[in-house]
């Protein structure tokens, strides 16, 4: 972290530990990284992996290109370069212990860039799986290119969510939920001196994390998201909602995820500890776990680099088996109760209830939300649909993007949350 550039500076002194971070994984552990990728094997070719359209999943050639790339190439310290040019930080926050009566700390990892303006906006932005705080890095970017620490119109905070990256994992004495990530994050945003009023801006898991946070603390006073996964709105309640032809097309997509894409969202939510073991085995296996979502949920296939930036730092941290708890909390499981005679009929038919915050009433967003609109997005809904959400006053529609949105259009995400907070902060809130 550059000394001087002075966007490290805390615009008030924070009331929780911190400390300031800089990324250097041992030399051993990326040697280790190497001598795996080297020793380990491709599976055979087979139908499934051969077929160039990549129908069945990731493809004999592309694993095979990236293997070789990833053993050879690839430069993890470049990596980290980059990183440290961001201030980076590890707050120590207290939560409740489960077995005593005194508070545990709880490291979280952030990057940040402070404003010295007096009235600079608080914004954290979360990022979701098999994302990071990387997602971010061009958006930090563009900012530093576009503001100086003087005239920056935000103290904006990039947090890696608990069990990701560089934060610690959630305690093995009980469950942890995205409640308490919420909390957590929270907790940051008012140690830092935010307590008063901050915005979230949220995408995949990150937009369940800012939605239950701005439905749970009043400091929030404006959500945007670019993704809000709904099932359409009872008619009853909503009426027959508008549909534009190009909301169609991203309709359809979701339909086909929703039918063809989520096999791994189940085994997540289902079977975590054994998914987590697999995918602990073998760098490979996190490659093509992870590697597939990048290719299939992007408009523009992302770099090779790009794609192994994000998994070599899930490597490298040991992020996957500690990520999985927001898909255990989707699936419902209800409690046992007797059955009817219809119910039998319809036990294959019927397939698990999910939870999804965005259309629990008790996240309904009173505050200011605005919601853009990606096309090649995982589950793009109406704008319409979203309204019904929150208290929806500012959308826009983007020709192109996917559902990393931060990392495929950074400088058209900025723009969207600028444009946004420039409308709903300067109104009042």
């Amino acid at each position: 972290m550059a000394e001087d550039s002075g966007y490290q500076h805390f615009p008030t002194p924070p009331t929780i530990p911190i400390s300031k971070f800089i990324v250097n994984i041992p030399e051993k552990d990326l040697q280790s990284l190497k001598d795996q990728l080297r020793t380990s094997k491709l599976g055979p070719r087979t139908y499934e992996n051969t077929g160039a359209d990549g129908k069945y999943g990731v493809t004999y050639e592309w694993m095979s290109q990236a293997k070789d790339y990833w053993e050879s190439t690839f430069d993890w310290r470049g990596v980290e370069s980059t990183i440290n040019s961001i201030p980076n930080f590890i707050a120590d926050i207290p939560i409740p212990s489960a077995s005593t009566s005194q508070d545990n700390s709880f490291r979280i990892h952030f990057a940040a860039l402070f404003s010295q303006r007096k009235d600079a906006i608080p914004l954290m932005c979360i990022h979701g799986w098999p994302g990071s705080f990387l997602e971010f890095l061009g958006i930090l970017s563009a900012l530093q290119n576009k503001y100086s620490p003087v005239d920056l119109p935000y103290h904006i905070i990039i947090p890696s969510l608990p069990g990701y990256a560089f934060s610690d994992t959630p305690p093995l004495d009980r469950d942890w939920r995205l409640e308490d990530s919420a909390n957590l994050l929270h907790k940051l945003m008012c140690g830092l001196g935010f307590e008063a009023g901050y915005a979230l801006q949220g995408g995949d898991i990150g937009s369940y994390t800012a939605r239950i946070m701005a439905g749970t603390f009043d400091s929030c006073k404006a959500l945007h998201l670019n993704f809000c996964p709904i099932p359409c709105p009872d008619e009853k309640v909503h009426g027959r909602l508008p549909i534009q032809e190009w909301e169609k097309r991203g309709l359809e997509r979701a339909d086909d995820f929703v039918k063809y894409g989520t096999a791994y969202a189940v085994e997540h939510s289902t079977r975590a500890s054994t998914i987590g073991f697999v995918l602990s085995s073998s760098p490979l296996a996190l490659l093509a776990w992870i590697g597939e979502k990048f290719l299939t949920w992007t408009d523009e296939t992302p770099s090779l680099d790009q794609i192994l930036e994000s998994v070599t730092l899930y490597w490298l941290t040991e992020t996957f088996p500690r990520a999985m708890y927001p898909y255990r909390q989707e699936t419902v499981y209800p409690p046992p109760q007797a059955r009817t005679e219809d119910d039998y009929r319809k036990v294959v038919s019927q397939g698990a209830q999910r939870h999804m915050p965005h259309n629990d009433p008790k996240y309904h967003c009173r505050q200011p939300l605005g919601y853009s609109w990606f096309p090649k997005e995982i589950v793009p809904i109406p704008q319409s649909w979203a309204s019904t959400t929150g208290n929806l006053v500012w959308s826009n529609k983007h020709p192109k993007g996917g559902h990393f949105a931060a990392m495929e259009q950074p400088k058209e995400l900025l723009a969207d949350i600028e444009e946004f907070l420039t409308q709903v902060w300067l109104t009042g809130i």
